[in-house]
């Protein structure tokens, strides 16, 4: 896959789909070093990619909200690390985080397994005293 992608690289960037260039495209293709990386689990990139891509609707809607909201506290939350072996997850993940104007990820927690995420959220409602309580 890796020397296709590269082939169809230097298709596009020559322009040329003659039996030489592609031969040429070949050479090239499988001389150029290779990266020494896990394969990504694809499951949880698509999982990953679905909420990023979710967070864009998201961060209009809180921006929305942000210019007629009245009522917000500030919390200290914590939201799940995907996979921390993977840089593109761990990327996806603050980006998904940090993309709402009502989040940012502040860091990993101790443990490693949770982000310290540092939320806007409505302010929590009040148990108003029932009558019977009321003097």
């Amino acid at each position: 896959m890796s020397t296709g992608f590269r082939l169809l690289l230097w298709c596009l960037l020559t322009a040329d789909l003659g039996r030489l260039n592609l031969l040429i495209g070949v050479a090239v293709a499988l001389a150029l070093p290779r990266a020494r990386s896990r394969p990504l689990p694809l499951r949880e990139l698509v999982r990953a990619l679905w909420l990023s891509l979710a967070a864009v609707p998201q961060a209009y809607g809180e921006a929305l909200r942000l210019m007629v909201a009245v009522d917000l506290e500030e919390r200290l939350i914590q939201e799940p690390v995907t996979n921390r072996s993977i840089p593109l997850l761990i990327f996806l993940d603050v980006f998904r985080i940090t993309l709402t104007p009502f989040t940012i990820a502040l860091g990993l927690e101790p443990d490693g397994q949770h982000y310290r995420v540092h939320a806007l959220l409505p302010r929590r409602q009040t148990l108003r005293p029932s009558a019977e309580e009321t003097p």
